[in-house]
C-alpha cells in the first residue's frame, strides 16, 4: 500500500490527500428500485404507499426509481430497510435524487443511515443534507461516523426532511465501507496556528491517532518516527521513534530544537513485519522569536487575547445588525454578537461606538452550498470574495474573529482548509470559527478552523443535558487544544415549523433550562458562549421578546458578573468527586478564593460529593448567598432538577 502524504501547510490551489479510502461492494440491496413485488413496490422497502411509489417513468438509471409525492408538511413518512453494515466501520453514502416543488424549512429530499441497539434503543444515525425546490437528477454523496460499537439493528431510509412537502425521486443508491488512514496527527501545541512563540509552554506537542482495526492491525504491530525539519535550511531539529501501545501516542519536542523560521514536523508510521511506511503525515510550526502583539490572539490556555487583555466571548447569533435593535442588545450584558447577514463599514462602525465586538461571517463563500452569494458563481470566485472582505474590515477595530464554517459537511473539507489558510494568511490578527452539529467529527474538521463550537439544541425534544455532552464531545474531539465557543439554545423550535399551531415540543425553553445548558457548557470547559440565537427571540410565536429576554439577559449577566473568575488560569487546588455524567463540574481559582461550579444536567434531582484537599475557611453559595459554616474536608451536593450551584470557597490553597 502506497502511504498518504499530506501537509496542512497547503498550497492553496491543490486538493488535499484524502482521510479515507472507498472499499468493498455496495451493502444497499435493490439500490436502483428495479425489483418490485406482486403489488408493484419496491422489494425490500417498506414504504407507505400512500406517499412512496416505484416509478418506471423517471429514474436516474435503468428502469425505475422511487418516488415521493407529499402535500401535506404535517406528514412526515419514511421509506426504510436493513442493511447489513458493521458496528464501528465508517461509510459511503451516495444517491442521486431529483425534485419538483420540494418546499420547506430543512434541506430537502434525502437518505440517512440510522443505528439501534437492544430493544430498538436509538444509537446514532447520519444525516445528509438533502436537495429541494425543483432539480434535476443530482448526486450527494458523503462520509457517515463510526456506526455505534453496540449497534444491533442499522437501516437506510430515503424522505423528506420533517415539515417538507413537495415530490421527490431516488435512484442508484450506493453504502460502501470507508478505510480511514492508518495515521492521523494534531498539533497540540502551539494550539494556535502552529505558531511557536518565546511565551508559552517549553515543549512542542503532537498527538499521533491510529486507526489499525480497519487494516487488521493492533499497535504492538506499528511504529511511529518522527523528525523535525527546518525550511529554510533543510536541517532536522529534532527525531525520534516510540513503539505505540494504545490507539494514541504524544511526542514532546523542547523549544529550544527549533530555529526562527518555518518547521514541518512529520510523523511516519511504520509496519514491523515488513518495514513498510503505512501513512505519513507532516505538521506545519513556525518557530516566533522576540515579542509581537496581535490584536486578537489565542494563548496556550485557549483563551482569547484582545489587545493583550484575556476576553471571555459572549454573545449571540444575529441577521442583519439593525441600529434601534443593536441600543436594546448594548444595553444588555452581552459583548459581541455574530451576525448572519455581513455588515458594512458603517455598521461595524456602530456596533463598535456601543463597545460590541463582532464575529464576522465568511461562512456562505462556497459555490454550491445552501447560502452562498449568487456572485460566486465557481470556486474560482471564492478567494476573491473572500480577500474583499478580509482586507476591507481586518483592521476595523470591532472585529472579533472569521466565521468561517455553519455546520457544512466533510465533503466540503478540502476547501474549508484552504479558507482557514487564505485567511490566516490575509489577517493573522484575528482567528477563525466554525460552529457543527457533527460534534462526533471534530477531529475530521481539526485543519479547519482555529475555534470550535457546537450547537446543542434539545430543548423540547431531548434532555438539556444535550448541552453538556456536545462540550465534552468537542473538547475531546479538539484534543483539549483548540478553544471552544459554545452555541446554547435560546429559541424555540416554533420558528422553523410550518404548523400555525405550535406544537408541544416546539416550546420556548424556560429560564432554569436555559440557565443549566448554559453553565453546562461552561463547567465542562467551553471559552466563550455564542446563544442561538436574537432573530429568534425576536420573532418567536409562542413567547414575546419582551417576556423573554429579560431571562436570557439575566443569564448572561450572572455568566458576565464571573469572567473574571473564568479567565483565571491560577492552579486550583485538587477536589475530587465520583464519575456521573448527570453532574457537571469545574473549579477555579482566582486570589484565595476557590470557586466550585457545579450544574445538575437533567431534568430529576441528583446528588454527589466533594472531597476537598482540607476543610475550608469559609464557604458561600454564591448563587443563594448562603453562608455554610463548619464545613468538612467532604461534603455532599443534593441539586434540584437543571439547578446551578456555585460554591466560593477560601483556605484551600
Amino acid at each position: 500500500m502506497l502511504p498518504f502524504v499530506v501537509s496542512f501547510a497547503l498550497i492553496l490551489s491543490a486538493a488535499a490527500t484524502p482521510d479515507f479510502e472507498v472499499v468493498g461492494d455496495n451493502l444497499a440491496a435493490n439500490p436502483g428500485f428495479e425489483d418490485a413485488d406482486a403489488n408493484g413496490a419496491p422489494t425490500g422497502w417498506g414504504a407507505a404507499s400512500d406517499v412512496y411509489t416505484r416509478d418506471t417513468a423517471t429514474f436516474h438509471s435503468g428502469g425505475a426509481s422511487l418516488k415521493y409525492v407529499n402535500d401535506n408538511a404535517d406528514r412526515y413518512l419514511l421509506c426504510s430497510r436493513g442493511i447489513p453494515l458493521k458496528p464501528g466501520k465508517m461509510y459511503e453514502l451516495s444517491f442521486w435524487v431529483k425534485t419538483q416543488g420540494v418546499d420547506g424549512d430543512d434541506s430537502g429530499a434525502t437518505v440517512c443511515l440510522e443505528w439501534h441497539g437492544k430493544n430498538g434503543k436509538y444509537l446514532g444515525g447520519f444525516y445528509p443534507d438533502g436537495r429541494k425546490g425543483d432539480t434535476d437528477w443530482t448526486q450527494v454523496t458523503a462520509i457517515s461516523p463510526r456506526i455505534s460499537e453496540d449497534a444491533t439493528g442499522i437501516s437506510i431510509n430515503c424522505y423528506l426532511r420533517k415539515d417538507m412537502k413537495g415530490t421527490a425521486w431516488w435512484d442508484d443508491i450506493s453504502v460502501r465501507e470507508v478505510r480511514e488512514r492508518p495515521l492521523s496527527v494534531v498539533m497540540l501545541y502551539p494550539n494556535y496556528r502552529g505558531e511557536l512563540t518565546d511565551a508559552g509552554l517549553a515543549d512542542a506537542r503532537f498527538s499521533a491517532f491510529f486507526n489499525l482495526s480497519d487494516y487488521g492491525l493492533l499497535p504492538k504491530d506499528v511504529e511511529l518516527r518522527w523528525r523535525a525539519t527546518c525550511d529554510a535550511s533543510g536541517e532536522e531539529a529534532a527525531s525520534g521513534n516510540a513503539n505505540p501501545t494504545s490507539n494514541s501516542l504524544e511526542i514532546s519536542i523542547p523549544k529550544a530544537s527549533f530555529k526562527e523560521g518555518l518547521h514541518h514536523v512529520t510523523a511516519s508510521l511504520y509496519s514491523k513485519a515488513t518495514g513498510e511506511c503505512l501513512d505519513e503525515e507532516s505538521l506545519a510550526l513556525t518557530r516566533l522569536t522576540g515579542s509581537s502583539q496581535r490584536v486578537c490572539t489565542i494563548d496556550e490556555y485557549n483563551r482569547l487575547i484582545v489587545n493583550g487583555q484575556p476576553f471571555f466571548p459572549l454573545g449571540m447569533y444575529w441577521g442583519g445588525i439593525d441600529a434601534e435593535q443593536l441600543d436594546i442588545y448594548a444595553d444588555s450584558p452581552f459583548n459581541c454578537l455574530l451576525p448572519y447577514a455581513q455588515p458594512d463599514q458603517a455598521q461595524l462602525d456602530l456596533a463598535h461606538a456601543k463597545n460590541l465586538k463582532v464575529i464576522y461571517t465568511v461562512k456562505d463563500t462556497y459555490f454550491g452550498a445552501t447560502y452562498c452569494p449568487s456572485d460566486i458563481k465557481s470556486v474560482d470566485d471564492e478567494f476573491p470574495s473572500i480577500k474583499a472582505k478580509v482586507d476591507a474590515y481586518k483592521n476595523h477595530p470591532a472585529v472579533l474573529a472569521w466565521y468561517i464554517n455553519d455546520e457544512l459537511s466533510l465533503e466540503y473539507k478540502d476547501r474549508l482548509v484552504a479558507h482557514n489558510e487564505y485567511i490566516r494568511s490575509l489577517d493573522p490578527d484575528h482567528p477563525t470559527y466554525a460552529v457543527l452539529f457533527q460534534f462526533d467529527q471534530i477531529r475530521d474538521y481539526m485543519p479547519t478552523f482555529d475555534v470550535i463550537g457546537t450547537d446543542p439544541y434539545p430543548i423540547a425534544r431531548i434532555s438539556a443535558s444535550r448541552a453538556a455532552e456536545y462540550t465534552r464531545a468537542t473538547r475531546k474531539g479538539s484534543c483539549y487544544a483548540r478553544p471552544v465557543w459554545q452555541v446554547p439554545q435560546v429559541f424555540s423550535w416554533a420558528n422553523y415549523s410550518k404548523s400555525e399551531t405550535p406544537k408541544p415540543e416546539d416550546r420556548m425553553p424556560t429560564f432554569d433550562e436555559m440557565r443549566s445548558m448554559a453553565w453546562q457548557c461552561i463547567a465542562e470547559g467551553a471559552n466563550g458562549l455564542i446563544f442561538y440565537s436574537w432573530f429568534d427571540i425576536r420573532r418567536d410565536k409562542t413567547t414575546p421578546f419582551e417576556e423573554h429576554w429579560p431571562k436570557v439577559k439575566a443569564i448572561a449577566a450572572e455568566i458576565r458578573d464571573m469572567i473574571p473568575v473564568l479567565l483565571s488560569v491560577e492552579p486550583a487546588p485538587r477536589i475530587e468527586t465520583a464519575p456521573n455524567e448527570d453532574i457537571c463540574w469545574r473549579a477555579q481559582q482566582l486570589g484565595d478564593t476557590t470557586t466550585l461550579i457545579v450544574v445538575n444536567a437533567t431534568e430529576k434531582p441528583a446528588t454527589t460529593q466533594f472531597k476537598l484537599p482540607k476543610p475550608p475557611n469559609t464557604l458561600v453559595v454564591r448563587t443563594t448567598g448562603e453562608n455554610v459554616t463548619g464545613t468538612t474536608q467532604t461534603f455532599d451536593v443534593a441539586l434540584a432538577p437543571l439547578e446551578v450551584r456555585i460554591y466560593e470557597m477560601t483556605g484551600l490553597k
